[in-house]
């Protein structure tokens, strides 16, 4: 085809798409039968909860193997129906995944199970679009011959999982459905549904601030700025810290143009949006610069190090641990000894800074920080860190492959080698002879484990293996024990 018989057909065709337009089934859910669903007998409900277990494991290739054998010879209740599904769309086969659910809405009826999964679904499909998925823990970002417009894949995901969840609303009136389905009008731009439907919130402890952050930035979307600011500075008066009214109280304050005040909001929120609610310094200039000496590259590593070195010189306990701990909590100066340098001036203080090395390692920070606090805990020797090691321990297995995973086994063992060496040969012992996911990726998935070894390659042999053998281990699993760590 020629160039200008090609420019002749688009003008006399000027809006037409190439796209295809993705649907969503909708459910009269008033009409279905709504109670009375047939339950799974115990075995089945064991052999479901093995798929479940494996998608917590970052399995989903057994997760779907296991729950399809059921699927296959029984379709007698609705948990089949909602293991098989969801096994699926955790291993990134996301329509065929929903698809089993809607069956089993067709057989079952309104099963509020299989209502809010399908809901929770579609959340995934919207947020993470037409172009990634996330299998086992990891976003994994392909090309896909799906040819549908992405704002209006998302769209259809989103408003179908609001019709889900405003179903379950008002069917079971609870909060938690409440509270998306608000947030979902929000994101739909029904900005007027969203603060009716918030405000009803308003009444429950829980919810009621985040309901109050909601309707405030409803209002300053249509622009009613008033109504926004009093409400944030009602939320301001009672949490003072709390970065995302301060930021909403700065685009306030900008749209009035009052530049300074805008300014000096979004530094505040700035500042303890990086910092951890248990620190006791506050917002000052000083301070902030200091976030910012710390949090940025706008100073070589010899300056931050001088200023941390000064700080500590200074001998205020309390605020040398508050300033290493956001150093740590930060991860802005991996590699250049700075959070090193954080990690022993906390050692060297000791007692006085473990109950709030504590805190921050129940916080979601990097697996790196983990490590630095973990050798804190090491040197302290808290007995209250060393449950909080122990119960962080087992997730190490399964941590996702683009993670990098923390040095954890080694600190524990460094704390009290005889138990360190004990939690570690519990943990691994039922990795030793787990069956391996068969996908392309899973050698990936279990790199990480390597950390669970290391410290073990300097125990003794004899007295590595008499403990193994105390613990339960069988000669197979001594053997690969041996194979592991040589």
């Amino acid at each position: 085809m020629n160039k200008l018989l090609t420019l002749a057909i688009l003008a006399v065709f000027p809006f037409v798409s190439l796209s295809q337009e993705f649907k969503r089934n909708t459910f009269n859910y008033d009409s279905l039968p709504s109670e009375n669903f047939p339950s799974c007998d115990d075995k089945v409900i064991d052999v479901l909860a093995q798929s479940f277990d494996a998608v917590d494991q970052n399995n989903s290739t057994f997760a779907v193997e296991n729950a399809k054998k059921v699927f296959d010879v029984n379709k007698g209740c609705y948990s089949i129906y909602e293991t098989y599904g969801y096994s699926l769309f955790r291993n990134g086969k996301w329509l065929e995944g929903v698809e089993i659910l809607e069956e089993g809405i067709r057989k079952f009826g309104s099963v509020p199970e299989l209502i809010k999964r399908k809901a929770d679904m579609s959340l995934e499909m919207a947020e993470m679009g037409i172009g990634a998925n996330n299998i086992d823990g990891s976003a994994v970002y392909k090309k896909t011959d799906w040819e549908y417009d992405e704002d209006q894949f998302i769209r259809e995901n989103y408003n179908s999982a609001l019709a889900d969840l405003n179903y379950l609303m008002i069917t079971y009136n609870r909060t938690e459905e409440m509270y998306y389905v608000a947030k979902l009008y929000q994101i739909l731009e029904r900005y007027d549904e969203s603060t009716e439907t918030f405000s009803k919130l308003l009444t429950n402890e829980d919810y009621k601030i985040d309901a109050m952050l909601n309707i405030a930035e409803n209002h300053i979307a249509q622009d009613k700025l008033d109504e926004a600011e009093r409400s944030l500075l009602e939320i301001i008066a009672l949490y003072p810290k709390m970065g995302a009214a301060l930021k909403k109280l700065g685009e306030i304050a900008e749209k009035n143009g009052q530049t300074e005040q805008a300014l000096e909001y979004r530094k505040k929120a700035i500042f303890y949006k990086n910092i951890a609610d248990f620190v006791e310094f506050e917002y000052s200039k000083e301070n902030f610069d200091l976030l910012v000496l710390f949090g940025t590259d706008e100073s070589s590593p010899e300056e931050k190090m001088n200023k941390l070195n000064e700080i500590y010189s200074a001998n205020d306990p309390k605020f040398t641990i508050d300033i290493c701990l956001t150093i740590l909590e930060l991860h802005a100066n991996h590699g250049n000894g700075v959070e090193e340098k954080a990690t022993e001036i906390l050692s060297e203080i000791g007692k006085p800074a473990i109950e709030k090395v504590n805190l921050l390692f129940q916080e979601q920070v990097s697996t790196c920080t983990i490590t630095n606090l973990a050798e804190v805990m090491a040197t302290v020797k808290d007995e209250r860190s060393w449950e909080l090691m122990m119960l962080y321990l087992p997730s190490i297995a399964t941590m996702p492959m683009t993670t990098i995973p923390p040095n954890l086994p080694e600190k524990m063992v460094k704390f009290d080698q005889k138990k360190g060496v004990k939690e570690i040969l519990l943990v691994v012992k039922p990795l030793l002879t787990k069956k391996k996911d068969d996908g392309p990726m899973a050698e990936f998935f279990s790199i990480g484990q390597f950390v669970y070894y290391s410290p073990l390659k300097d125990i003794k042999r004899s007295k590595l293996l008499k403990t193994a053998k105390k613990l339960g281990y069988s000669a197979e699993e001594l053997t690969l024990l041996e194979k592991k760590i040589d």
